[in-house]
């Protein structure tokens, strides 16, 4: 039977908010064992919910982010229902530990001993502070890849700065290249580019270096700078600049070379479709789409470089046909000559979007404390072997099967874990109360 690339790897996962937990994720979706670690004394807000204990009645003037629990009400563990976690939590092994403790650092080493991978994605501080820094696990196991995901990199000016992906995505430049054209651009939305970006090379990065053990029997350190990722995302832009000190700013939705290329209003309130042409048999194309009209027999518009020259003016020309058709009615008239086209989708059209339910993007899964829903599935069908799809289990759930079975600690370790508040199911106060 055809095994899945990564089987009999074992994945510990010490990451935080969304690109280290997308990372792991898709390296649980390819076979690897993951054991993502907890720190029961620290309630990470940013993906488990405004706070430990939130009330149906706080939920429902919270917005759809962070009051994001299965029909907005947060039950009696809240921290194992919040979708930001749970979207990229599926068929990890959770345990708890409190590496700020002697007892606990001990504990994770043994877990170095029988594991394959570290992946971390917190301030490049953290983890030699907590003594767990490479030398320390290369010591402990040779063989060991460890991949760290720092915002700046592990060295530098700026190494010791914290923050979300959108701050790093403008200190890399990507922020400043993709507003519209004729807005200021502090006016220019998040999009959270960097978690998805880093977490797949990230993956990547780490299947390299398995690759790379495979030869030579030697354990990796892997230093992925985020922001330097992103960097690589608008790289021609950073060439273009060096080799003709050209200044960029945002485009819009224009293009180099496509013409027209736009986002166009539709029939409806806050409706819009995307349109790009990208040669001439498009154009003629979006001319039948369009019925042909009169004004597309303009000789300006005939060659490329005049359908350039002449966006402003496209854009118009386009606005006046998509402006009273529907989204779809637009795109289908598209599709249908050979243009492409796209409408724009809300979340809610996203979830009805028949050519996903056509591909399987939305399955079925449970959860510890979630029940039945549908979470957005694997990212690819491939002819290989079907991809892991496993429950989403909850903070501390595989606490025993993690310590006893693959630690290997006896009866009495275990249990001075216990007693050193290690093991939880939820969160606690620095005495060891539930919160």
């Amino acid at each position: 039977m055809a095994r899945l690339p990564l089987e009999g790897v074992r994945v510990l996962d010490l990451t935080v908010v969304w690109s280290g937990p997308y990372c792991t994720m898709l390296l649980g979706d390819l076979g690897a064992e993951v054991i993502r670690l907890e720190n029961p004394y620290l309630f990470p807000s940013s993906t488990k919910g405004f706070a430990p204990r939130v009330t149906k009645e706080m939920v429902e003037s919270l917005g759809p982010i962070v009051g994001a629990f299965p029909d907005r009400d947060p039950g009696e563990r809240p921290w194992n229902r919040h979708a930001m976690f749970n979207c990229h939590a599926r068929g990890k092994r959770m345990a708890t530990l409190d590496l700020s403790k002697e007892s606990g650092r001990e504990a994770f080493l043994r877990l170095v001993d029988v594991a394959d991978v570290l992946v971390e994605n917190n301030a490049a501080r953290v983890l030699d502070k907590l003594g767990i820094g490479w030398d320390v696990l290369h010591d402990r196991n040779p063989r060991f890849i460890v991949l760290r995901m720092p915002p700046m990199g592990l060295t530098g000016p700026y190494h010791d700065f914290v923050g979300f992906g959108a701050h790093f995505e403008a200190l890399s430049g990507l922020t400043a290249v993709r507003g519209y054209r004729d807005t200021d651009p502090t006016s220019t939305t998040s999009v959270f580019h960097m978690d998805p970006a880093s977490g797949a090379t990230g993956a990547f990065a780490v299947m390299a270096a398995l690759r790379r053990r495979e030869r030579t029997g030697e354990g990796t350190f892997i230093e992925l700078p985020q922001s330097e990722n992103v960097m690589q995302q608008i790289g021609e832009l950073f060439v273009d600049a060096a080799r003709t000190g050209r200044q960029h700013g945002p485009s819009g939705n224009r293009h180099l070379t496509r013409a027209p290329q736009g986002c166009y209003r539709c029939a409806g309130a806050d409706r819009w479709a995307v349109i790009s042409v990208g040669s001439d048999d498009e154009w003629a194309g979006l001319r039948r789409a369009m019925g042909d009209p009169e004004w597309a027999d303009d000789e300006r518009f005939a060659a490329a470089e005049g359908r350039r020259a002449a966006h402003d003016e496209l854009d118009q020309r386009l606005t006046g046909w998509t402006s009273d058709l529907d989204l779809y009615e637009v795109f289908h008239r598209c599709q249908a000559q050979g243009v492409p086209a796209g409408p724009v989708l809300t979340e809610a059209d996203a979830f009805g979007d028949p050519h996903l339910r056509a591909r399987g993007f939305f399955r079925e899964n449970t959860g510890a404390d979630t029940g039945v829903h549908e979470y957005p599935a694997h990212l690819w069908h491939w002819t290989g072997p079907a991809m892991r799809w496993e429950p989403i289990t909850g903070t501390g759930y595989d606490n025993e099967h993690v310590w006893r079975e693959l630690a290997g600690l006896s009866e009495a370790e275990y249990q001075q874990l216990d007693a050193d508040g290690h093991l939880a199911s939820g969160y606690l106060h620095p005495d060891g109360t539930s919160v």
